[in-house]
């Protein structure tokens, strides 16, 4: 049994024990802050290299849209031919058993002589009749032989078109397949990088989605204010400049999604009133929903909303519309980048446009002044 003394001894033992572990673990307190610190660094830096990815991974998805793009009207072609090849195919087999016919009753019957049949006619007009009547039966069978002819020619013309049209078909499908695989490899680098670093970088994006609706709420009360004063007779003859990036508080980084106001009734306003609807939405490639766009998916969409057809492809679209030099800018132009029109976006004002830059981004707004690419514009209404 332990005497006094010894409990005593035990206890200081113990209490000195606790006092070194609490001294030891003092240096610690200070760590898990130092590590948040280097580990968002880190996600920062990992982001910018996916970013980096993203850009360079840009041209093989605007690839596989023209592929596809291609490829459903390809598709389209082919299933018109095949119809034609089938209508070309049955009006063959009419004319076939209709001449078949004729000369079959030629065979049974004989052919007729002209002159004895116009020499036993009474009168003048039951002559020209039956010479009329001869005439007219030569004729028929020289247009179904003629019509036979054309129809051949036609078919094979058709099936050699439509041969053409199923290897290039083979051919893009091929190829966006290779475009999809190369786009799936160069994400699954970006993933890669992000590996260890999911919940910092998730926190990155989500505070550019934050920030991108907070630019969202300062566009609608400009907007607003825009409108009150037009109807007030207040103005109403400048720009508005849509964007930036000041900070209207944390109250309006949560808010619910609001329709726009009235804008100035333009279709290119009410494009731009779409397509910020969806500020801060993530980019996927080939995507054209709300669920995620790419960059000509984004611009597709909102313009489609406004009963404007555009194709999910840049280099398409820089076709869809008119030129406008930089100084005529308006809201709903469509602006392209990179030489080979590998990047767009829709101008929104200001200097600035809206768009869906890469994976791992989310659709945003930006300044134009930001970018060195920059290639011309296009009016699509």
């Amino acid at each position: 049994m332990p005497t006094p003394l010894h409990r005593i001894a035990r206890t200081a033992l113990l209490l000195a024990t606790l006092a070194a572990a609490l001294v030891a673990a003092l240096p610690v307190q200070a760590a898990p802050r130092e590590d948040i610190a280097a580990k968002r660094a880190e996600a920062e830096a990992a982001r910018a290299e996916m970013a980096r990815l993203g850009e360079e991974l840009t041209p093989a998805i605007e690839r596989y849209n023209r592929a596809v793009l291609e490829l459903e009207q390809v598709e389209e072609d082919i299933a018109f031919n095949r119809k034609m090849i089938r209508v070309t195919k049955d009006n063959l087999r009419r004319t076939q058993a209709e001449l078949h016919r004729k000369l079959e009753q030629s065979y049974r019957v004989g052919e007729p002589d002209l002159l004895t049949s116009v020499l036993g006619q009474e009168t003048l007009t039951e002559a020209l009749a039956v010479t009329e009547l001869f005439t007219r039966t030569q004729n028929q069978a020289g247009d179904l032989i003629t019509g036979l002819q054309a129809d051949r020619r036609s078919l094979n013309q058709r099936q050699g078109k439509l041969d053409r049209q199923e290897a290039r078909a083979k051919e893009l499908r091929a190829q966006r397949e290779a475009e999809r695989a190369a786009i799936e490899q160069g994400i699954a680098e970006q993933q890669s990088l992000a590996a260890g670093l999911e919940d910092e970088i998730a926190q990155l994006i989500a505070e550019e989605q934050a920030r991108q609706e907070r630019i969202r709420q300062q566009a609608l009360a400009a907007l607003a204010a825009q409108e009150a004063a037009n109807q007030g007779g207040g103005g109403g003859g400048d720009d508005l400049a849509l964007g930036g990036s000041a900070d209207l508080g944390a109250a309006a980084a949560v808010v619910e999604a609001i329709e726009l106001p009235p804008t100035d009734g333009s279709i290119g306003a009410q494009a731009v009133s779409v397509a910020m609807q969806y500020l801060g939405t993530p980019y996927v490639w080939g995507g054209e929903s709300p669920s995620g766009f790419d960059c000509s998916g984004l611009t597709k969409y909102a313009y489609a909303q406004v009963g404007v057809g555009l194709s999910h492809f840049t280099g398409a679209q820089w076709n869809e519309g008119v030129r406008v030099p930089a100084e005529q800018l308006l809201p709903g132009d469509l602006v392209f980048f990179r030489s080979d029109l590998g990047h767009m976006g829709m101008y929104i004002g200001g200097g600035q446009y809206i768009h869906a830059p890469q994976t791992g981004d989310v659709v945003k707004i930006s300044s134009m002044g930001d970018r060195g690419d920059y290639q011309g514009a296009v009016r699509p209404y």
